[in-house]
């Protein structure tokens, strides 16, 4: 393999706090020679760990899981996985050494490596800097070999310097220290997105870009401060619930899927369609409240404070600086539709947490709520096999145009 560059999120932080959720969450998917390479690791001593640890998802070779959902390997005592204790580490599949670390192509010869929200220690900020397992980063980067970096068309004909004049000005706004309402610093986000977009074919030119950006932020910062007076529309809103239900399904989880299966998958996307049904039904980490119980529209809640929103700007910055937000890492989507749907993580995140803030009887979103929202829309984001289709790319480009309506909707913060 080609040596490159490998860039690491510098404010991402990682250690496993053994919780087991990435063991109970996942079909983990193996290698054909991992297959053979475990079966004999497994039959080389005694020991009373499976011997049948595979399972066949069309065709592909995962490991099985127990009636609980729990990998076979998983000692659900200890919380500890059964191969890494008596094998060591090393000996595990390359899926479970990688994770919580996505690793993606980004410019040619370049890679990048951010750590994956859907995991707790990652939302908790817990552990090593990133940056301080570099090596072990490198070793991952060099089995997994990735070979997909930025084209033309996803650059949409911007120069690598205009891109990073762009996307450090959106890093500028996550990480300014000064207290602002999570919606205003949102909006700010978004506006400049919209305001980038209009002069993207000025955008390569570096004095009138370095000259045109501290007035676009200015001017991006007024207009987050106003407030649409309406809402959305019920048929808005509808789609909407709709868009968070997708965004919130666990596919690995429907494995198999027979007739009654998807029949009742149908069922439970419907109802949430019309405000009701428990988002529990698409993922067991969800609140087992329905919608109707805990609205995600409508009713009054006291407004958090921009603290609780640590971890979300803190997610956005290693989204932005690893170039994980288009491309490969959001459906081969050019970088411009990239951005709009990372300013769209925030009514998403938003709607999650309040909802999940609701479901254990509080009124006001917390930092363990909004940890939940990020989590739970970063497990998809870029990922879902059911989001990669062209029209949910008109879906959130109808929400990103009703920007204020929606917010209003949901409940400024």
């Amino acid at each position: 393999m080609p040596e490159r560059k490998v860039h690491i999120a510098e404010n991402q932080n990682y250690g496993c706090i053994q919780c087991g959720r990435c063991c109970r969450r996942f079909h983990v998917l193996m290698s054909e020679d991992e297959v053979l390479r475990l079966g004999r690791l497994l039959a080389s001593r005694p020991n009373d760990l499976p011997k049948e640890f595979v399972t066949r998802i069309d065709g592909k070779p995962y490991f099985a899981r127990r009636p609980s959902g729990a990998c076979v390997f998983l000692d659900e005592e200890t919380g500890y996985c059964r191969m890494h204790s008596l094998f060591g580490f090393e000996q595990k599949a390359l899926s479970c050494r990688g994770y919580p670390v996505n690793i993606a192509s980004s410019f040619p010869g370049e890679v990048s490596a951010i750590a994956r929200q859907d995991c707790p220690a990652v939302q908790q900020n817990a552990g090593r800097p990133l940056t301080r397992q570099r090596r072990e980063i490198e070793g991952l980067v060099e089995e997994l070999d990735p070979q997909r970096p930025f084209t033309r068309r996803v650059l949409e004909g911007l120069d690598r310097k205009a891109v990073e004049a762009m996307v450090g000005l959106l890093v500028e706004i996550m990480r300014d220290e000064t207290p602002v309402p999570p919606r205003q610093r949102a909006g700010t986000f978004r506006d400049v997105v919209v305001r980038l977009e209009k002069i993207k074919d000025f955008a390569n030119d570096p004095v009138a870009l370095s000259e045109m950006l501290p007035n676009l932020l200015a001017k991006a910062r007024a207009a987050s401060g106003q407030r649409a007076e309406a809402g959305l529309s019920g048929f808005s809103r509808a789609v909407f619930r709709t868009w968070l239900g997708a965004c919130l399904r666990r596919d690995t989880e429907l494995v198999r899927p027979g007739v009654v299966q998807r029949v009742l998958r149908m069922w439970t996307m419907l109802q949430l369609t019309f405000g009701h049904g428990s988002l529990h039904r698409l993922g067991w980490e969800h609140p087992r409240t329905t919608l109707d119980q805990c609205p995600i529209f409508g009713a009054q809640a006291e407004p958090s404070d921009d603290a609780a929103w640590a971890s979300y700007r803190r997610w956005l910055v290693s989204r932005l600086e690893a170039y994980q937000f288009f491309g490969v890492t959001f459906y081969d989507e050019p970088f411009f539709p990239g951005l709009r749907a990372l300013a769209l993580t925030y009514p998403l995140v938003l709607a999650a947490a309040r909802h999940h803030s609701r479901s254990r009887g509080a009124n006001r979103i917390e930092e363990p709520d909004v940890h939940y929202g990020i989590g739970a829309i970063d497990h998809t984001l870029g990922r879902s096999p059911l989001m990669q289709y062209p029209p949910w790319r008109i879906v959130e480009n109808h929400f990103f145009t009703r920007w204020d309506k929606l917010l209003a909707t949901l409940g400024w913060e």
